[in-house]
């Protein structure tokens, strides 16, 4: 299992004490794991959904997303990104839908097949 973020900010907290005893700093490599820790255990606050990837997770369709953007926007959950409409993934639940993700797939195919 990954790390929790309050697991990571913990234990470089519980390293400062240590490092100022002892007149320390961090190296670029210890800035680097830190980094790293944090992007790792943020990822599903760092990463942003389409509308479209958005309603396959939480099985709910665009129109019930487009009805609940504004309230996230304001939470700083959503945001357009030019005329799309994108939301963090730590904000959207996750919920299987096979069929609606199956359906999805089979007019993504169709789609190609007309193109091709």
């Amino acid at each position: 299992m990954s790390e929790t973020l309050e697991q990571v900010l913990a234990d470089a907290r519980g390293e400062l004490p240590i490092l100022e005893r002892r007149n320390g700093s961090w190296s670029p490599k210890d800035i680097r794991e830190f980094v790293d820790r944090v992007a790792a255990a943020a990822e599903e606050w760092l990463t942003w959904l389409s509308e479209a990837d958005a309603a396959m997770r939480c099985g709910y369709s665009e129109a019930w997303l487009r009805a609940r953007f504004p309230s996230l926007q304001r939470e700083g959950h959503a945001r357009l990104n030019g005329r799309a409409r994108q939301y963090r993934a730590c904000a959207i639940p996750r919920r299987a839908n096979v069929v609606t993700a199956a359906n999805r797939g089979r007019e993504a195919a169709k789609a190609m097949r007309k193109v091709g």
